[in-house]
C-alpha cells in the first residue's frame, strides 16, 4: 500500500472552507453567523436563545 502524503490526507477531510465552515449551529445557515466568543449562531437564533446563554441586551 502507498501511503498518501500528509497535506493530502488534510485537503480530502476539508470537506467546505472559508465562509462554508462558518454556519449556525443551531439551523445551519450560512448568512449573518455572530462569531464573537465563538458562539457561531446566525443572528435569529441569537434573537430566541441569546437570554438563556446570558446575554442581557440583543
Amino acid at each position: 500500500m502507498v501511503r498518501k502524503k500528509v497535506s493530502e490526507e488534510k485537503k480530502l477531510r476539508l470537506k467546505f472552507k472559508g465562509k462554508g465552515l462558518r454556519k449556525c449551529r443551531f439551523c445551519g445557515n450560512p448568512r449573518g453567523v455572530i462569531r464573537l466568543y465563538k458562539l457561531y449562531i446566525c443572528r435569529r437564533c441569537f434573537r430566541e436563545v441569546g437570554e438563556s446563554i446570558g446575554f442581557r441586551k440583543f
